[in-house]
């Protein structure tokens, strides 16, 4: 399918999506963020924009197979760094192919006893899987509430960490119907911050009946702002490119 260029006009970052201007004219497209693939950075307004235009299950036009003028993708940076060898660099791993089966034998014997000798060790730990990892646990259903990692998150001003707490539901605010329609509310955590949810009622089933004073638990992404900060991706993404996310309330979850 042929792609189109376009520039990207708006993007908004605490929610993950945005609008293409075509180059050829016509109707600003939506794009979201899961459609450029793992790239290493944030999009931004001005970007030239690569995309293919397709129709939603609800028949609007919006962008896929999105990339950035100028900026790789990681997977395919990687690809191309394995395959990119000169004739010189392949000729000794030819001559050395006898001596293979044995390296590999070593190797693997090695990784398997540092594998043994880390997990012996006091408080090691399993890695945290990328935000955009396909091998990111579907059950997220055990992540403990940390209410303290969201204040020092607010605190240092850091953003795309994945986070889970739970909080006083203080402020009802309506739909944000710009582009995907998103469940907004305002909860205020254990730390004394508060925090906006964005829920994603077009990937995510609404929370119902919602009423200041309830409580709800979350899981989602946080991005920092000097009001406390946005959990957004509390949804679980279709592609399965973003660990998903999720909202707890009165026991039912919502993904």
């Amino acid at each position: 399918m042929q792609h189109h260029t376009g520039i990207l006009t708006t993007w908004k970052d605490a929610k993950g999506f945005g609008f293409i201007k075509p180059a050829e004219g016509g109707n600003d497209l939506f794009v979201h963020i899961r459609d450029f693939g793992n790239i290493p950075r944030k999009p931004r307004v001005g970007d030239i924009i690569s995309y293919q235009p397709l129709k939603d299950s609800n028949g609007r036009l919006r962008a896929a197979d999105v990339q950035i003028a100028g900026v790789a993708r990681r997977d395919r940076q990687t690809k191309q760094g394995l395959s990119a060898k000169t004739p010189h660099q392949q000729r000794p791993q030819h001559r050395r192919r006898s001596r293979l089966p044995s390296i590999l034998s070593a190797a693997i014997i090695a990784v398997i006893m540092g594998a043994v000798t880390y997990n012996t060790l006091p408080g090691a730990s399993a890695p945290a899987p990328s935000r955009y990892s396909q091998n990111a646990p579907a059950d997220t259903s055990a992540a403990p509430i940390d209410n303290q990692r969201i204040l020092q998150a607010y605190q240092t001003r850091q953003s795309n960490l994945q986070v889970s707490g739970s909080g006083v539901v203080v402020k009802l605010l309506q739909d944000d119907l710009d582009g995907s329609r998103h469940q907004r509310f305002i909860l205020r955590l254990s730390s004394g911050i508060t925090i906006l949810i964005a829920h994603n009622i077009d990937l995510a089933p609404r929370i119902p009946s919602l009423r200041e004073g309830d409580s709800v638990r979350f899981y989602g992404e946080y991005e920092w702002n000097d009001k406390g900060g946005v959990v957004h991706w509390t949804h679980s993404d279709p592609q399965g490119r973003h660990t998903g996310g999720w909202l707890e309330y009165n026991n039912k979850r919502y993904q």
